[in-house]
């Protein structure tokens, strides 16, 4: 988030006072000519002195006008700023970091997830038997990946392989994307083939 303006021309007062560009018991100009200065409303220029003035950089005497009070004080007001800018930053770089922390979880997830879908599948080989189905028109895993369907996870059958056309994709990796007519041979339980088949069912029109 970008720093107010008002906030802005504070800090850059206080950094020609600190500089010594503007003395300790000098005058400074009146709002109108300060707004002027900045291209800002004299309403800016007032939040602007107001925030100096409570940091002890500036008095504002009325009907006097504005007078430099410490250098010392300008520079603590540069600090304090940046550091709120700072302590900004770094809080918005946490959030990136927990969102991008999320999802290297969740795809994590998934390859463990097809893991061990491919290790039970190993291991269950002799114990199953393999069926082959095709993907038909209106199936809601075309367009998918392997990895995003969670295939096993929802039919506890893995896919051995998919033909396409005269093309056969052996144990297909977790980014393959699913085609209308695809043919899968898959292995699982006789008692399991029901859950693939409503799984891989097309999707009634409303």
């Amino acid at each position: 988030m970008d720093m107010p303006r008002y906030v802005k021309i504070a800090m850059d007062i206080a950094q020609r006072i600190y500089v010594g560009e503007l003395q300790v018991g000098e005058k400074v100009r009146g709002r109108s000519t300060l707004a002027s200065q900045y291209s800002v409303s004299p309403e800016t220029i007032r939040r602007s002195i107001s925030l100096l003035s409570e940091m002890g950089v500036v008095k504002v005497y009325e009907k006097s006008g504005i007078f430099i009070e410490s250098p010392q004080r300008a520079y603590l007001f540069i600090q304090q700023h940046k550091a709120k800018q700072n302590l900004h930053e770094i809080r918005q770089k946490i959030n990136h970091l927990q969102h991008q922390k999320f999802e290297i979880e969740k795809e994590l997830n998934n390859y463990l997830d097809i893991l061990l879908e491919y290790s039970m599948g190993l291991e269950l080989h002799s114990s199953m038997d393999l069926h082959r189905v095709t993907i038909q028109h209106g199936s809601p895993i075309i367009g998918q990946s392997v990895a995003a369907t969670q295939f096993w996870k929802h039919t506890n059958a893995t896919i051995l392989s998919v033909i396409r056309g005269d093309e056969e994709h052996i144990s297909p990796g977790p980014n393959f994307m699913f085609e209308q007519e695809d043919v899968l041979t898959i292995i699982c339980a006789e008692e399991n083939l029901p859950k693939v088949n409503k799984y891989l069912q097309p999707t009634k029109s409303k």
